[in-house]
């Protein structure tokens, strides 16, 4: 019974783009919040507290119940996403706890999501090089994607596309995808199937040929970290840092009109996620003490998809920083071979994929979550971790 409840959890996790709620209700939100219920449940049957170590979760869930209610006395607008982020910290934070006792069904689950997404971009690659593109994004339900009639881009290889796997677009998919190959990494090879390793493998392929900005930034960036942990020496590593850090400095500031003119050229989308980023920095001091509140990201209405325009935008510079920091620290504080990559990949989602109500968080702050238990206690290192 207790497992059938997670079984439930996982299975409405599967499909990230398809909203039960909107299909009929009209109302968008993700499947896996019906899920909710299911794993209080477990949780009260377990006759399971929460853990001291999720209280850092607990800072944004706070934030998102007393915002609102102080927004009942100015004029920040209250809609339906804010009950969205109460429900989606609260889950994170119960799903975490959950995941940790439940190391193997975990990371199969990870192994089936991702091989999933995998062979569906596949198929979506097929039916686009077939003329089929209409039957492309039939696994979405997102309105903004029905309305547009999106079709799927072409990427950076002939016959190749921007697929979005299960998910809404390509940036959201390859984020995914960036989380599960670094959740990987992270795990022994021993404690690890050859079908996993076969897995990893082809999740950096699916990076490498998707054509997205996310992809090209983080393959950059696990680079650059790979050189510098190489070296043993640390005071090499230091020194190799520094000048690493002062030459993208010299060439972000002496060719930053070129480079922003190439990338607008290259990729269409650019030129919109950079002028959004800048508009919201500049709009800081504008969002207030405790923000505006949600416009939906869902159908666009929101002026942009980063996190500052997302949430700080909504709860205000001080709540909004808050919750983006709680979130840095976790992963700071955790247990990492890589920490230096897991906030690259948080910080570069955060720029392109800014709301946390989408269930690409909720899986990486697991992952991280699985792999800090993993690490800390030796006695898992023992054991089969895939059956």
């Amino acid at each position: 019974m207790k497992k059938i409840l997670l079984y439930i959890n996982l299975i409405l996790i599967f499909f990230p783009a398809f909203s039960l709620s909107y299909a009929f209700t009209g109302i968008y939100f993700q499947s896996r919040i019906l899920g909710l219920p299911l794993l209080c449940l477990y949780t009260f049957l377990n006759k399971r507290e929460i853990r001291k170590d999720l209280l850092l979760f607990g800072i944004p869930l706070l934030i998102s119940i007393v915002t609102p209610i102080l927004g009942r006395l100015t004029d920040r607008t209250f809609s339906l996403i804010d009950i969205g982020y109460i429900l989606t910290f609260l889950y994170l934070i119960i799903i975490a706890q959950a995941m940790s006792n439940n190391l193997n069904l975990f990371i199969n689950f990870i192994n089936l999501f991702t091989g999933a997404n995998i062979f569906y971009a596949l198929i979506q690659t097929i039916f686009m090089n077939l003329g089929l593109d209409s039957i492309t994004m039939i696994h979405s339900n997102l309105p903004i994607t029905i309305k547009s009639g999106y079709v799927l881009p072409p990427s950076i290889l002939p016959y190749t596309y921007r697929f979005s796997g299960l998910f809404n677009e390509s940036s959201p998919l390859i984020f995914y995808l960036c989380c599960s190959y670094i959740f990987f990494l992270e795990l022994d090879i021993k404690d690890i199937s050859k079908n996993t390793q076969i897995i990893k493998l082809f999740t950096l392929f699916t990076i490498l040929i998707s054509g997205s900005k996310y992809s090209y930034a983080f393959l950059l960036f696990h680079i650059v970290i790979k050189i510098v942990s190489a070296i043993k020496d640390k005071n090499i590593r230091k020194v190799l840092a520094r000048m690493l850090l002062i030459i993208i400095t010299y060439v972000f500031v002496n060719y930053y009109s070129m480079i922003v003119i190439s990338l607008s050229e290259s990729l269409p989308s650019f030129d919109d996620r950079k002028s959004n980023i800048e508009n919201s920095l500049i709009s800081l001091s504008e969002f207030g003490l405790i923000g505006n509140g949600f416009l939906p990201s869902s159908t666009g209405e929101s002026g942009g998809l980063d996190a500052i325009t997302i949430v700080v935008g909504a709860y205000g510079f001080l709540f909004g920083i808050t919750i983006l920091g709680s979130f840095l620290a976790f992963i700071l504080i955790s247990k990492l071979k890589n920490k230096s990559i897991f906030v690259a990949v948080y910080i570069l989602g955060l720029s392109s994929n800014g709301s946390f109500l989408i269930s690409q968080y909720t899986i990486f702050f697991t992952m991280i979550y699985v792999i800090n238990k993993i690490n800390n206690f030796p006695k898992y290192k023992t054991i089969n971790l895939i059956n």
